[in-house]
């Protein structure tokens, strides 16, 4: 397996008769400051272990490499933690890539969307990037899977979930806005050599779509129509966070286009559920965060990764690899 770049765009060769591995990592919340400098070694060794023991051939972060709060933290220094995370990548010669979260760019950070996305593209490592300038957010982009012959077998598919309605976390989570719910069927019909039936694809994304509650509570109030396959629902009070101000039609748009065969993404850190409703399969990525929670210190059994297995045709396994089984 090898990751390659041509033209600017990204693509995975995968070896024949043997799983692709991707390991998914989120909510690391590296705070870099002189206030939470133990919560940031106990993430790092944390990523560190898990890369060791996951043997992934690539990997993604889905959002909130950094949590730049001043008051909390001590800094804001926003590109700092992806530097020290490219630090582990290039010590496991790992290829990885990233979309942004709510918190790597906070208000009071230092670097913006664009100056973060500029400075992954300079990571020999990183494959991320930014995607069309016109389009909503930064770094809505996607890596093709292909064979020993070259055809797509599948296609990885990167949003940016964006951040905040307003200017701050009070004024509620935004959404994947329409022009990049088009974006992405663009970008898959242009793949895909039949038009009428569209290559498959993942989509890695931060904020969570409100559909993974309404699967939930189908499974858990024996409703139907969802299927449970791993993972737990751990946030108090059955707590998750889709934006509550905003419809967001992802979801919707996705099952109508036929395409996306799961969704991976983070933004919840104690959530670890996976499940498939109309179709998609939903899975909360495992969290690291040691900071961004009170009393996270205290709590283990959400903390780890997610590895995603592809297979020759194009479909995939999820398990979980939890930290407390690689320390």
């Amino acid at each position: 397996m090898n990751v390659q770049r041509k033209d600017g765009s990204s693509y995975i060769c995968k070896e024949r008769g043997k799983p692709l591995r991707i390991l998914q990592l989120t909510d690391i919340h590296l705070g870099c400051g002189a206030f939470c400098r133990r919560n940031d070694r106990l993430a790092l060794q944390a990523v560190e272990k898990i890369v060791d023991a996951a043997h992934a051939d690539f990997c993604v972060i889905t959002g909130d490499m950094g949590y730049p709060f001043v008051v909390l933290g001590g800094s804001h220094d926003n590109k700092r933690p992806i530097r020290l995370i490219n630090d582990i990548m290039e010590r496991h010669d790992l290829p990885w890539c990233a979309v942004f979260g709510n918190h790597d760019t906070e208000p009071h950070a230092r670097y913006t969307k664009s100056q973060l996305g500029d400075y992954m593209l300079s990571l020999p490592l990183c494959h991320f990037a930014k995607g069309p300038a016109m389009l909503t957010g930064e770094g809505n982009y996607s890596i093709p899977i292909l064979a020993e012959d070259g055809h797509i077998i599948l296609v990885l598919m990167f949003v940016d979930s964006n951040s905040y309605v307003g200017k701050n976390f009070f004024s509620g989570f935004d959404v994947i806005h329409p022009d990049q719910v088009q974006w992405y069927k663009d970008e898959i019909t242009k793949l895909s050599k039949d038009k009428a039936h569209p290559l498959p694809s993942l989509a890695f994304y931060h904020i969570p779509p409100k559909e993974i509650k309404t699967a939930w509570e189908n499974i858990y109030k024996g409703r139907g129509g969802a299927t449970y396959h791993l993972g737990f629902v751990q946030e108090k009070d059955n707590y998750f966070g889709y934006p509550k101000t905003l419809e967001g039609t992802f979801f919707e748009e996705m099952v109508k286009f036929g395409s996306c065969k799961g969704m991976f993404f983070g933004h919840d850190h104690l959530n670890t559920l996976s499940v498939t409703y109309q179709g998609i399969r939903l899975t909360y990525g495992m969290s690291i965060d040691y900071f961004a929670y009170p009393h996270m210190l205290e709590k283990h059994t959400q903390r780890g990764g997610t590895i995603i297995e592809i297979d020759d045709e194009g479909n995939f396994e999820v398990s979980l690899l939890p930290l407390d089984d690689v320390q």
